[in-house]
């Protein structure tokens, strides 16, 4: 992987996160990945137990951060 970031689109299924590239291919993310989502703005860091784990607050079925445009790059977390 590239010291770039890969754009895509957040998925959250099954208690895997994955990233939905534009090609539809998908890379399965870990704690390894420096995950970034965009909220229109800017972009912010989540972390992958972020991702699984926090929901919408109307409703505890649907993941907050999924289906969102994010970025993510190998790399250690600060």
């Amino acid at each position: 992987m590239t010291e770039h970031p890969i754009l895509g689109t957040l998925i959250i299924e099954n208690q895997t996160v994955s990233l939905l590239l534009e090609n539809n291919d998908e890379i399965q993310l870990d704690d390894s990945f420096i995950i970034e989502v965009f909220d229109g703005s800017q972009y912010h860091q989540i972390t992958l137990e972020q991702a699984l784990n926090t929901y919408c607050s109307d409703t505890s079925e649907w993941h907050l951060f999924a289906g969102l445009e994010a970025r993510v790059k190998k790399g250690a977390v600060a």
